[in-house]
């Protein structure tokens, strides 16, 4: 009796487990040039779609002194179907100044307040220079044994 429940449950288990389903992909194109410009777009069935393109940025846009090589620069921009239903997009670049991701759902700075916009204008205008203050320790100046720090030691005449 418990064997033909057990083979029961594990057959129904087998039978409602549902193998999982990849979208299927509607659109797909691809390009990849010598010169190391590339070209994608995609778009399945699912409501995913991304598109993206980019270029390799010369010398001079990067500093002689990187030995990484020459940088990518890729925009592009994708979009997908939230559980709400809603779609979302998100357009982006990504180069040497970093990624930079824009969209109608993502959170947005804050406007900077007029007092500190003026405050900023103020200080980048005036020809403030910081004078160096006077140090205590002078690099001239020598120590005697008693008043050369002792580093990771027990202090003197504790016991």
């Amino acid at each position: 009796m418990i064997a033909k429940v057990f083979v029961a449950v594990c057959v129904l288990a087998t039978v409602s487990a549902q193998q999982q389903r990849y979208p299927q992909i509607l659109k797909l194109s691809s390009d990849v040039g010598a010169d190391g410009q590339f070209q994608y777009a995609y778009q399945t069935e699912d409501g995913i779609s991304a598109e993206a393109r980019g270029s390799l940025v010369g010398g001079s846009a990067r500093s002689s002194q990187d030995s990484d090589g020459p940088a990518t620069s890729v925009t592009g921009q994708y979009s997908y179907t939230g559980p709400d239903g809603q779609v979302y997009t998100v357009s982006y670049v990504a180069d040497e100044n970093g990624y930079r991701a824009s969209g109608a759902h993502l959170p947005q700075p804050h406007p900077i307040p007029e007092a500190i916009q003026k405050s900023l204008q103020v200080t980048s205008q005036s020809s403030f220079q910081a004078q160096p203050q006077a140090s205590s320790f002078q690099r001239s100046q020598t120590f005697t044994s008693f008043q050369q720090p002792k580093a990771f030691g027990f202090p003197a005449r504790r016991f």
